[in-house]
């Protein structure tokens, strides 16, 4: 397949040749310098943006490029294009981000299907992909960034190579801490609130009652409005359908447990779910 050409925020016609790998890094990507060759893997540590782009057009087109080979080659360019990926897509560059998740997405679909990827390979992808693409999803400076990392984890869980693994939703409802910041927070409820759309608790989605709740339930101490809205959405949405089971990760419903802001506006949500009157509403109407 012919290569495709240069995107135009990786040219410059002057900029000059990377500076050598310091002995760190090159013992870091030495299996990627073997397979991928020492000048792509150069680029892609460069302290230069428009070096680290480079390294992703050219590994993207390797990878359209490569033909049908015996599984060993193939795995060990599977495993070097990762390695490369990881580390791009820490990038606080836009530009170097969103070439990152593209040639991910390459990776894990186009490629994944043409050349028989293994199970255990994908699993490897995704499980060093899935806590970087987390981390950028509390971008606080560039919203385009964080935009497009929540859009694409929905994506990836989706994508027929990844989907039966349940691995995404795996990782998105593993509970934080009451300490994170606000940003991540809201953002990883609000991934964890879409994908639950898309991909409804059953068995083998990556969702159960008993991980979304913990998730949940922990989201719901933050001190931040924003990441408890959040929570308490997600919380209502699988009380309508396992009203029990979500009542066993929440206090008993008392007048003392109303007395706290976030426990009565959830039960009184419930009460709304179960078209019965609010203690609340109740003592309104009696005048107490």
């Amino acid at each position: 397949m012919p290569s495709q050409e240069e995107p135009p925020e990786f040219s410059d016609p002057n900029l000059k040749k990377p500076k050598k790998l310091s002995p760190e890094h090159l013992n870091d990507a030495q299996k990627a310098v073997n397979v991928l060759g020492l000048d792509l893997v150069t680029r892609a540590y460069s302290k230069n943006w428009a070096h680290r782009g480079n390294a992703l057009v050219q590994l993207r087109d390797i990878l359209e490029s490569h033909p049908e080979s015996p599984k060993s080659d193939t795995r060990a360019l599977w495993r070097a294009a990762i390695k490369v990926v990881e580390r791009t897509l820490k990038d606080n560059v836009y530009q170097v981000f969103n070439l990152s998740v593209k040639v991910l997405k390459q990776l894990i679909s186009d490629f994944a299907i043409k050349h028989r990827v293994t199970k255990g390979d994908m699993i490897f992808g995704v499980e060093k992909s899935m806590p970087i693409l987390i981390s950028k999803t509390g971008e606080t400076i560039n919203h385009q960034m964080q935009k497009l990392a929540k859009e694409f984890i929905v994506d990836l869980a989706m994508l027929p190579t990844v989907k039966p693994l349940a691995l995404v939703p795996q990782h998105c409802v593993k509970p934080f801490s009451s300490t994170v910041a606000a940003k991540l927070g809201t953002s990883r409820c609000e991934i964890v609130e879409n994908l639950l759309i898309a991909l409804p608790i059953r068995d083998g989605s990556g969702f159960t009652v008993d991980n979304v709740m913990k998730f949940s339930r922990e989201a719901l101490q933050h001190s931040s409005g924003d990441v408890r809205n959040v929570a308490e959405n997600i919380i209502t949405a699988l009380y309508k359908d396992y009203s029990k089971q979500v009542r066993k990760y929440l206090p008993p419903d008392t007048e003392t447990a109303r007395k706290k802001l976030k426990y009565r506006k959830l039960f009184q949500m419930f009460d709304e779910i179960d078209g019965k009157p609010s203690p609340e509403a109740e003592k309104v109407v009696l005048g107490y």
